[in-house]
């Protein structure tokens, strides 16, 4: 059955703050969602509800595309209907909400405006906030994530050029989308100074929460991959590719873990992907200044460069396999590799559970990645 809709609630409740973290991806979310997550019941304590998540790291997807409109399938609309009640039961005067998801949901304006219709009717007060990442930096840590979880498998300097050029590449929209909907926007820079201090302790200031206060506030998840790891997934994922089919959600998750557990049994996985050049990052730079100045003028009041000083101008060496061909012992390890995960992928494929053909199996939708009304 259907859950609820939310307005079946809003005459119980009276308008409360509601923190909505919405990344960007590759901005510490995995780590402020697992903080929260497992905070739950002390977060109570000081007035700040967590509603209940689907996942063990913490995020709300299932919530938050419920409040969009989305389809979320039989199986995932109890646990949003429990939440919506948790929401309008509980007594806390504050409400979090934490998924990177709402990064490309939120940039449809069909499922924004009905977003905050249901905040509103909910009697909800929404904050959005927003962890700004230089763009160099940032799409290299986001390739390397989508490609390891076998989302995509463009060359990385294809993936840059495109990002650079993309709406979603320019905080200013964030701006925008709060003017339109009158909510508050918290930006906070995630920084090299970010990744040193951890994000945990910039999030809770956010909302009003002393970090020094509460356990774990240290802890980092979500380790980055090396180009070996990287190289591996996109061959595999390019033989996809031949044969014209996609993966489902369900068949993508289980191809990242496997990848991981082969890689690891194997000694090969690795970290520190690189896939930019100095000269591609500073065409980036280049071509995302004026929207990011204007951002951070108004939004810190100084230039971009002065609030990502330690970030900006900073010089990068690729090692993708691409561009940095390995040696022959390397490329015999990659070819021996891919022969066996694609061995995997083609048994993943004949799993008739993971190929279930509904909305909420899409990865686009369930990442956020939907058309853009």
């Amino acid at each position: 059955m259907p859950g609820p809709r939310c307005c079946e609630y809003s005459s119980v409740v009276t308008r409360r703050i509601c923190y909505v973290h919405a990344g960007p991806h590759k901005t510490g979310s995995t780590s402020i969602q697992w903080f929260l997550q497992e905070n739950r019941a002390e977060l109570l304590e000081r007035g700040y509800f967590v509603p209940e998540s689907e996942t063990k790291r913490g995020a709300h997807y299932a919530l938050v595309e419920k409040l969009c409109g989305l389809e979320l399938g039989e199986h995932r609309e109890p646990l949003v209907a429990r939440s919506i009640r948790a929401l309008v039961e509980t007594p806390a005067e504050t409400v979090v909400i934490s998924s990177e998801a709402l990064e490309g949901l939120l940039a449809s304006r069909k499922h924004a405006n009905e977003f905050f219709r249901r905040i509103g009717e909910l009697k909800l007060e929404p904050k959005l906030i927003l962890f700004p990442r230089h763009q160099p930096q940032w799409i290299n840590s986001s390739y390397a994530s989508s490609v390891k979880s076998f989302r995509r498998s463009d060359s990385f300097q294809s993936c840059a050029l495109g990002f650079a050029q993309s709406p979603g590449a320019r905080f200013s929209r964030w701006l925008e989308l709060a003017d339109a909907h009158a909510a508050e926007l918290i930006a906070q820079p995630f920084t090299k100074e970010t990744v040193a201090r951890g994000v945990i302790p910039e999030f809770l200031r956010s909302i009003g929460i002393n970090s020094s206060e509460l356990r774990d506030v240290e802890i980092r998840r979500n380790e980055a991959v090396g180009p070996f790891t990287v190289g591996v997934a996109r061959d595999v994922l390019r033989s996809l590719g031949e044969t014209g089919e996609s993966l489902t959600w369900l068949q993508a998750r289980r191809c990242k873990v496997t990848l991981a557990a082969y890689l690891g049994e194997r000694g090969l996985a690795d970290a520190g992907y690189c896939g930019l050049t100095t000269a591609l990052a500073r065409h980036i730079e280049a071509k995302l200044q004026p929207d990011n100045d204007a951002f951070a003028q108004r939004v810190w009041g100084k230039p971009w460069a002065d609030v990502f000083a330690g970030d900006a101008g900073e010089d990068f060496t690729s090692n993708d396999v691409e561009m940095c061909q390995p040696g022959w012992f390397t490329q015999r390890r990659l070819r021996r590799a891919v022969h066996g995960m694609t061995a995997a992928l083609h048994e993943i494929l004949r799993d008739p559970a993971l190929a279930v053909e509904a909305p909420w199996n899409d990865w686009r939708q369930r990442s956020g990645l939907i058309s853009r009304e």
